[in-house]
């Protein structure tokens, strides 16, 4: 038997479980197949538009822009909490063969704790600053999150695809510089390895499995390509979420405040998970098709 190879309950060879673990990433190809992906587009469109009610989903728009104009849908650079109001986005979630390889990497038994689409709109898309993921969430044991980045257009380097830096995990969580902003928190300069970057680029379907400390980036689209994307990620059951004093022992400055992005730095510390650490079980389906 080929040790490096795939079996079709294991979509991840040897070599591409190892390189996980050496480089904190690796690409699932092919994880939604083309009738899924143009569901999850389609639900994308109808959440923006209104003919699905989002009823726990929260819209996020370009600087600048706002959610009257005439092109709503190519304003929006952020989707959050929708897997309850569109189906084709749960099922992305819950895919079989995303699990299986998910499995390969963690173990079994994981809970879905966020869920995002993140949007690069022609020529205004903006970019995500260089950051770590587990930044975001308190939990004790950042090795037990896993990112999960689905490309639902292809990802070039011209429209914003993920850029990371590889093995950046193996060095722990680095201090982040805070913007008053949820979402704009990024790694200090002195703790930049920009020079490392590679870019990952991804055709529809395709998924980036990457590790909750691996640095990461996309850059602003300026093309006149769109560029989305569906993002979840995963604790394992049993992973502890934690106050601010132990987010700060892998989040910290020199001095040893505290330098991650779960609130404004300076502001009150109050206790803290992420959307209350709603836990939803994972019912596997198939995506494949």
């Amino acid at each position: 038997m080929d040790m490096n190879a795939a079996t079709d309950t294991m979509p991840l060879s040897h070599a591409e479980v190892a390189q996980y673990r050496r480089d904190g990433y690796v690409v699932l190809r092919a994880a939604l197949g083309p009738r899924h992906v143009a569901a999850c587009i389609q639900a994308l469109t109808g959440l923006a538009t209104g003919a699905i009610p989002a009823r726990e989903t929260t819209l996020m728009f370009e600087t600048g822009t706002t959610d009257t104009d005439a092109e709503r849908e190519l304003r929006i650079r952020k989707y959050m909490d929708f897997t309850e109001d569109a189906p084709a986005l749960k099922a992305a979630a819950n895919s079989r063969v995303l699990h299986q390889a998910l499995d390969q990497l963690l173990g079994q038994g994981r809970v879905l704790f966020q869920e995002m689409a993140l949007v690069k709109p022609p020529r205004i898309g903006s970019e995500k600053p260089w950051h770590q993921d587990a930044s975001y969430f308190r939990l004790t044991d950042p090795a037990l999150i896993a990112g999960v980045w689905i490309a639902l257009d292809p990802a070039l380097t011209m429209n914003g695809c993920m850029e990371v830096v590889p093995g950046s995990h193996l060095g722990g969580g680095v201090p982040h510089v805070h913007e008053n902003d949820f979402n704009r928190c990024r790694i200090v300069p002195d703790a930049l390895r920009a020079g490392e970057r590679v870019a990952v680029e991804m055709q529809p379907g395709d998924a980036l499995l990457f590790h909750s400390l691996l640095h990461h980036f996309t850059a602003p689209n300026s093309s006149d390509l769109r560029r989305r994307a569906v993002q979840f990620h995963y604790h394992q059951e049993g992973a502890v979420w934690g106050d601010v004093a132990q987010h700060t022992r892998h989040f910290y400055n020199p001095d040893g405040s505290y330098a991650g992005c779960t609130v404004p730095h300076g502001a009150a510390q109050t206790n803290y998970n992420y959307r209350n650490g709603l836990p939803r079980a994972i019912t596997p389906v198939d995506t494949s098709d």
